[in-house]
């Protein structure tokens, strides 16, 4: 309690001497080296006290929050849920979880967290707040907006929660409320810098140039160029007002050619392809695809190397020269234009709509939708109540010699429910399919209203994936990354090392003593 962990650690290890298999010895051990910020000697030690039968309410909550410290999230899950089992009302353990299931897009679990959260406390503006971040995630933006409002009655004062109201009426496209909630932002805090791109990013999309501009200039006064995040806003803006001048894109690469550790940022890396692609500096702008395409893990992380090219599909001949070489003849599974080709060979990623090309009845089936990574998706609706997903694949190089091996997943109409209202969504099976030629097809029966953007062979960590908007207007992709949620803004406040640090009380060591 006197923080002298030095010698709190002299003495349990006198302790543990004394009896190798004192649970609470450890337990201690545990909670002091969480709070030296020792997240991996907390979990270890801690796991030994429950080794060794510790049995304390509070024990899976500390571990909890070791892992969740750690970017363990799953596990983090794990014990925050068992903790609930024995404290059905705990306040932090709430808390928590519905940041480690927000970590993980398991954003519904986390609302459910959230709610119980508000049925403790109605009023808490950090919570409303981050509620209507995690249904911006979830595209569901008017309904985000209705939480932001709430936050914002009880704290008018907070900008954050009012920035992110703004993104939200960006993303309806109500503007001029997006420049009401800004204006509040510049009166509250004149030197909010995210506030002035924004309002610059507005005044752009409304082709307001000239207040774009006055914008931008202050923008350049306000932020901070030895931060690269900074920079890499700063690029952004200055190349969307320039994108038709040549000389000015020229200067925008030189200045950001200029910055020596480029390659550990990924949106200035997209700004620079992108102004290289406006250029028609088509081979420099390849090269920072493939860098982009080094710095994400396809098949866990392929959301933000797809974001970047979508934001590249409108350039036909980019895509043209991309595949200047490849002769690989894609018509037979109807992919007949070079960035539906990248997307299938380099992305492992199949647009639903190639299969009007190959048939013509399905167009009729065709709708645009500007959400979907295609921008055109086949629309399902059917009479009976299920949706089949039949796999067939051939073991062996040699399909017409090889096993055909047949998998069918089911999902029965309360599974069906559990997709309703979800938005974009990747929906994962749970199989492993390891053959080297597979066909898919699905079967839908019932009153489903579904569309069908692509299917993807890959892997993610949950079965059901929630799909972030690839773009918001011109917004820069992963905006999130740039401007992070409550509980990273708020960190101090959401995770309060007061709170966290009083979870061992002297009544559990002297029951164990």
């Amino acid at each position: 309690c006197l923080k002298n962990y030095e010698q709190a650690h002299f003495y349990l290890k006198e302790a543990i001497n004394l009896k190798p298999k004192e649970p609470i010895a450890y337990l201690i051990c545990g909670e002091i080296f969480f709070w030296q910020c020792n997240y991996k000697e907390a979990i270890n030690n801690l796991q030994k006290s429950i080794d060794y039968k510790a049995k304390i309410n509070n024990l899976y909550i500390i571990l909890g929050n070791s892992f969740l410290f750690s970017e363990d999230y799953y596990i983090a899950c794990v014990c925050y849920n068992f903790a609930l089992k024995n404290n059905s009302d705990n306040y932090l353990c709430f808390k928590n979880n519905a940041c480690s299931y927000e970590k993980r897009h398991m954003y519904s679990e986390a609302l459910n967290m959230l709610d119980k959260l508000l049925n403790i406390n109605k009023d808490n503006s950090l919570i409303l707040c981050y509620y209507g971040e995690i249904l911006c995630n979830m595209k569901q933006y008017s309904k985000a907006i209705s939480y932001f409002t709430k936050a914002n009655i009880i704290d008018p004062e907070n900008t954050h929660n009012l920035n992110k109201r703004a993104i939200a009426y960006y993303t309806l496209q109500d503007y001029n409320k997006v420049l009401l909630d800004l204006d509040k932002v510049i009166q509250l805090d004149p030197l909010n810098n995210l506030a002035y791109y924004l309002k610059c990013l507005i005044y752009y999309t409304k082709k307001d140039i000239d207040n774009a501009i006055m914008v931008f200039e202050k923008c350049k006064e306000l932020l901070d160029l030895n931060d690269i995040k900074a920079k890499t806003l700063l690029f952004h803006l200055e190349y969307l007002l320039n994108k038709n001048n040549s000389t000015e894109l020229n200067n925008i690469l030189t200045k950001i050619n200029q910055i020596s550790n480029i390659k550990d940022s990924e949106l200035l890396l997209f700004v620079r392809c992108k102004v290289y692609v406006e250029l028609k500096m088509y081979h420099e702008a390849m090269l920072d695809l493939n860098l982009l395409y080094d710095k994400n893990d396809i098949y866990y992380l392929y959301i933000s190397y797809i974001s970047y090219i979508y934001l590249l599909r409108e350039y036909t001949d980019f895509w043209l020269y991309l595949n200047v070489n490849n002769n690989n003849d894609l018509s037979e599974l109807g992919i007949v234009n070079g960035f539906s080709k990248h997307m299938y060979e380099i992305s492992q990623v199949y647009f639903i709509s190639n299969l009007v090309n190959l048939n013509s009845e399905l167009y009729q089936l065709q709708e645009n939708d500007i959400n979907s990574l295609s921008e055109k998706i086949i629309k399902i609706l059917n009479k009976d109540c299920f949706i089949k997903f039949i796999i067939k694949g051939f073991n062996s190089k040699r399909y017409k010699d090889s096993e055909l091996v047949h998998y069918e997943h089911v999902l029965k109409y309360e599974e069906v429910l559990r997709l309703e209202g979800c938005g974009w969504i990747e929906y994962q099976l749970p199989k492993n399919v390891n053959e080297y030629y597979v066909q898919t097809s699905i079967e839908i029966s019932g009153s489903i209203n579904m569309q069908m953007d692509y299917v993807r062979y890959g892997h993610n960590e949950e079965e059901i994936t929630y799909i972030p908007n690839i773009c918001i207007g011109d917004l820069l992709p992963n905006f999130y990354k740039i401007y992070p949620n409550v509980p990273k803004t708020f960190k101090d406040k959401y995770f309060s090392r007061k709170e966290m640090e009083n979870l061992l009380e002297l009544k559990d060591i002297i029951n164990h003593l």
